[in-house]
């Protein structure tokens, strides 16, 4: 009876997931986007196109960044528990449905823990946080370089802000990532904030003990490696819509600044599209100037990207919900 009930419950909330996952993408490619302009739009953009290459092989690197994704948290899960490849790629593209539906993807951490079989639920989360932050280090790291570095003067020249509150907001900003980078190579120190009253607490963030120096770095490396390719995709795609004299270096710095300030905002991927169009046409505004006319080139490339990598990811992932086990019998 008990077997019976465990397979109930995970059957419901598989349905509940796969439903409320297909409302989202139906209701943004179809009621929301209108999938005929959409397809229309890319069909004008990609049709007759010399760089039509450069969109098959950013569509086919969209496996390559989430099998970089995979592998990376098979890493961090090594000394926990050996899994293989593919099961690390179902649970990655499996947390790319739930987190395209969830606050913030805050729906990845939890998704991807269910296909484990030995590691606990919270010491599973706290491992996929851990690849996530570095993510976020990585992004934030690049993303404040190019955008202080390069496009944030601009603010001032266009009255937009202050040069002194840029100054400060600037100096706060790295004095937070700074003190982020060195919490992520210290995160064992939780062990001392955590009292000992809460022994399976204080337990559980002991484990963060095995993370060292190199293996730390290493996620960092493979996060850097995923960011990397994750700009050159979106760099070709500006290539493809009209931004054929746009030089790498450049086109990475407004990528980069694009993706920074995507971060730093609330978020629902599936139902991001319109805000991440804005954000772009506003970056390319600061470089270009705000009466370039460009709003329309932008607004494509940015549908295109969320469409290969946050869309496609997302449907991908609908087979693999199946894997997931939410509920387990207990052991005797």
């Amino acid at each position: 009876m008990a077997t019976n009930l465990y397979k109930t419950y995970n059957t419901i909330i598989k349905s509940i997931i796969i439903v409320v996952s297909i409302y989202f993408l139906y209701n943004q490619l179809f009621v929301k986007q209108d999938i005929s302009k959409l397809w229309a739009n890319f069909s004008d953009i990609l049709s007759n196109n010399e760089y039509f290459w450069l969109f098959i092989i950013t569509l086919f690197a969209m496996p390559l960044n989430w099998s970089l994704e995979a592998y990376k948290w098979k890493y961090l899960l090594k000394d926990t528990e050996e899994i293989s490849f593919p099961t690390a790629l179902k649970a990655i593209f499996s947390g790319a449905t739930i987190s395209a539906v969830s606050p913030n993807r805050t729906g990845d951490y939890l998704a991807r823990v269910f296909v484990l079989r030995k590691t606990s639920f919270w010491h599973g989360v706290l491992i996929t946080v851990i690849g996530s932050y570095a993510q976020n280090i990585i992004t934030l790291l690049f993303g404040g370089i190019a955008f202080f570095g390069l496009f944030a003067p601009q603010l001032v020249s266009n009255d937009i802000v202050s040069s002194n509150v840029l100054f400060y907001f600037k100096w706060a900003f790295f004095a937070l990532l700074t003190i982020g980078i060195v919490l992520y190579y210290r995160i064992s120190l939780l062990k001392n904030i955590v009292p000992q009253s809460w022994p399976k607490t204080h337990k559980l963030v002991c484990n963060f003990m095995k993370f060292k120096f190199p293996k730390l770095t290493m996620v960092l490396i493979i996060s850097s490696s995923r960011y990397l390719l994750y700009s050159l995709q979106y760099y070709l795609i500006l290539v493809v819509v009209g931004f054929s004299d746009l030089s790498v270096f450049t086109g990475l710095a407004l990528i980069s600044s694009i993706f920074l300030l995507n971060t730093i905002r609330p978020s629902i991927a599936l139902l991001e599209i319109g805000l991440r169009g804005s954000v772009a046409i506003f970056v390319f505004g600061l470089y270009y100037g705000f009466e370039a006319d460009y709003q329309g080139a932008i607004f494509a490339a940015s549908s295109i990207i969320w469409l290969i990598n946050i869309v496609l990811p997302a449907i991908i992932g609908l087979f693999f919900i199946n894997n997931l086990k939410f509920f387990k019998k207990s052991k005797t």
